[in-house]
């Protein structure tokens, strides 16, 4: 017991006793957070982790020890607000909301007569050079672009180093281009929750145990919450879990031949990709060939190859317009209109089979 650390009269009382005690009632708790709702601290982050998230599925409880890490960030900020509030006392404001159309963000702090907003984060020396990070800037970004923007503000993400306590800031110049890019992907996010109902794919570059899935840590393999979602036993969706139904013969061996079909199919698409990359490879020399020449066919034998150049087709990038807020969404709704429902095929083993394996369409 903790308690026999100390000597009476202070028994039971520790300061580490109370911490444990803190985190305990913060973990049975309510949450502060809206589950539901999409996050611009999390643009540029995991797009499933959000759609898994608002759609209700429930991640693996955090540990005490991941709480107290996540309040680490509220003492950083603590501090570096104390160096604002020195400065300029009374006018540091704390948690502003950033609401928008898509999602709430706060605002970690906003010196009012700089119009300046300040985003606090803790890190470690041996992640120095990595700063700043490209999450924190997309998220700073949202909030220039739905607040700072309208109050001229700049913006700055300042990390404290949990080593030494010092600080170190990093300017954030709002970048058009990315904001658009975020806003877009906000506008995918909602509507894998509003539209669609399903949490969008896993993105193609993840794996299983790498980050943001996995990360190794002093105290062994770390898992993302939702983790379990993505590549585990309850991949499936809560309706596929009610509605399933396990087949005997005859029609078994036709689910198993649908399996090994789909796996050949993978296979050659997968060889496929090879050939197109080769193709274009082959296509990009002899281009930059006849081009020097100025002829526009090539001879080898009894093979003729002829480049025809087609001009582009004209086309119209409505998320960039939405994005943009050139058009709003209610304004294109008459022009709108909807498909024939069509069959999507989910194909999944066991994942005891193979860990790695992913979800296939």
């Amino acid at each position: 017991m903790i308690s026999d650390r100390f000597p009476a009269p202070l028994g039971a009382w520790s300061t580490e006793r109370l911490q444990q005690a803190h985190l305990e009632a913060v973990l049975t708790g309510p949450s502060k957070f809206n589950p539901h709702e999409i996050r611009l601290s999390e643009a540029g982050q995991c797009p499933r982790r959000q759609t898994l998230r608002a759609l209700g599925y429930v991640p693996t409880p955090p540990t005490r020890r991941d709480l107290a890490i996540f309040e680490t960030g509220h003492l950083a900020e603590d501090r570096i607000a104390a160096l604002w509030e020195a400065q300029f006392p009374g006018q540091v404001q704390r948690e502003v909301e950033v609401s928008t159309d898509f999602g709430v963000g706060h605002i970690d702090l906003w010196i009012a007569p700089l119009a300046h907003l300040v985003e606090c984060k803790t890190t470690t020396e041996k992640r120095l050079n990595d700063l700043p990070l490209a999450s924190h800037v997309a998220q700073v970004t949202l909030y220039l672009h739905f607040f700072g923007n309208a109050h001229g503000a700049t913006a700055e993400i300042s990390y404290l180093l949990k080593e030494t306590g010092e600080i170190h800031s990093f300017p954030v110049v709002y970048d058009r281009d990315l904001a658009r890019q975020l806003v877009i992907g906000l506008m995918e996010v909602q509507q894998a929750i509003t539209l669609f109902r399903e949490p969008l794919p896993i993105p193609d570059a993840y794996q299983a145990t790498q980050f943001p899935c996995a990360w190794h840590s002093p105290q062994g393999l770390r898992r993302c919450g939702f983790w379990d979602f993505c590549w585990g036993q309850q991949i499936g969706t809560a309706t596929e879990k009610t509605d399933t139904i396990v087949v005997a013969p005859p029609l078994q061996p036709d689910v198993e031949e649908y399996a090994a079909l789909r796996t050949q199919q993978q296979a050659l698409e997968g060889h496929l990709d090879i050939v197109k990359e080769r193709r274009r490879m082959l296509e990009a020399t002899f281009r930059d060939f006849l081009t020097a020449q100025g002829a526009t066919a090539l001879r080898a034998g009894e093979i003729t190859v002829k480049r025809a150049v087609i001009p582009g087709r004209t086309t119209i990038d409505w998320k960039a317009v939405l994005a943009d807020g050139l058009v709003t969404e209610s304004a294109l709704q008459p022009y709108q209109h909807t498909g024939a429902a069509y069959d999507r095929w989910t194909l999944r083993t066991r994942p005891s089979h193979n860990p790695s394996r992913r979800r296939s369409r």
